[in-house]
């Protein structure tokens, strides 16, 4: 365990977040050498290691959403968990990377696929171009030590407001939000976690700016405004019509509908950012069905807008698969499916015939610079995943 933990430490110490990963990508393929072990990358920066005839794949992301200072991480341990000063962790999926890495050095019969920039739109996976020989894979994404068999699709929604101006007499001041917790969109979207542009714009009026948010995925920690103050002894100045306002207070946040046989949010939108006409949102459902619903429902919201959607990615519908009830019998936990977005349901469609389930330590506040990692959860998927090994190899 000591020697996943200094792996994961070495991780934050060289710069990841998404889009920047090169660095990170050039010292996996440094330790996999130095493992012994073959690779293959393509086009989009994702690695594949392997050797010998491998029973069993892995499957983590090694770019981090970066929060706060990311990446200059400063790790602090305190009562049981792995925290960051002031930043995101990258717990998600670094800790992920790490258990693969060590694994490299103590197994010869493994494949390990590390993808690259899920956090801005799973941009590895769907551009994949490398083929694996394992009939199971198991991705290391999860946050909460239950086994995964589905998870939710997602797309971001651009709206374009026409704004227009209104002139007033008065000046603008500034009015900010800040230092909210912020939050996963996804996991954390049912957590009562303030959305620091909602709280906003329903306490101001006679806005002359707004911007707010700081990524699509994430739940805002803060936003700022410039209100305008009525004065005589002012100057002129352009407000933003009122129609605007209201519009914003009419975009939605939060869950839209609840799954209870998994437990878990099915639909959901995130007020993701705000800067002036230019608005995102992030929707998510558990079903592709779900996601086409919740899509026409913000066309209606957005009405008198231009709206945009980019970035679509699947879900991953449910399913007990062999690895799973293996899992099961190691790990003697539940089936969940997660209201986030996870790699699996593009590889799944990319290999068809693979057995695939998803575990993960505990991972509290994601994408937030309240993230932090259970250190005692990192022990117990870490024994799991190796019995899981050794019964694949007594096979």
């Amino acid at each position: 365990m000591k020697e996943v933990l200094d792996i994961f430490k070495k991780i934050t110490k060289i710069p990841h977040c998404s889009g920047n990963t090169e660095e990170l990508k050039n010292f996996i393929i440094e330790w996999v050498n130095k493992s012994g072990y073959q690779y293959k990358i393509d086009k989009a920066g994702n690695i594949l290691a392997y050797k010998n005839e491998p029973v069993l794949a892995f499957q983590s992301h090694y770019d981090m959403v970066c929060v706060g200072k990311a990446p200059n991480i400063k790790i602090i341990e305190e009562n049981g968990w792995l925290r960051a000063e002031n930043s995101s962790l990258g717990a998600d999926n670094g800790i992920g990377v790490a258990i693969m890495l060590y694994l490299m050095q103590k197994y010869d019969n493994l494949e390990f696929l590390f993808t690259n920039d899920e956090e801005i739109g799973l941009i590895g996976a769907f551009n994949l171009e490398l083929d694996i020989k394992s009939k199971y894979l198991l991705n290391l994404d999860s946050e909460d030590e239950n086994i995964y068999i589905g998870c939710a699709g997602g797309v971001d929604v651009k709206v374009e407001y026409p704004i227009e101006y209104e002139k007033f007499t008065g000046f603008c001041a500034d009015v900010k939000i800040e230092n909210l917790p912020g939050g996963h969109s996804g996991v954390d979207i049912d957590k009562d976690i303030p959305n620091a542009i909602v709280e906003l714009i329903g306490r101001v009026k006679n806005i002359c700016s707004i911007k707010g948010g700081e990524r699509r995925n994430s739940i805002p920690a803060n936003a700022y405004a410039k209100v305008n103050f009525a004065s005589e002894k002012g100057k002129e100045v352009k407000i933003i019509a009122k129609d605007y306002l209201e519009f914003l207070k009419k975009l939605p946040h939060g869950v839209l509908e609840y799954d209870f046989e998994f437990q878990v949010v099915s639909k959901s939108v995130n007020f993701a950012m705000v800067d002036n006409e230019n608005i995102i949102l992030s929707l998510r459902a558990n079903s592709n069905e779900k996601l086409y619903e919740v899509k026409e429902y913000i066309k209606q919201k957005c009405a008198g807008a231009k709206t945009e959607f980019e970035g679509e990615y699947p879900a991953w519908k449910p399913e007990v698969s062999e690895l799973a009830k293996i899992l099961k019998e190691i790990m003697n936990t539940e089936y969940k499916v997660i209201h986030a977005g996870l790699e699996c349901a593009v590889l799944k469609n990319k290999f068809p015939n693979v057995s695939m389930a998803s575990i993960g330590p505990v991972i509290e506040n994601p994408h937030s610079v309240n993230e932090r990692v259970k250190i005692d959860s990192v022990k117990k998927i870490f024994f799991a995943i190796i019995e899981l090994i050794e019964r694949m190899n007594n096979e």
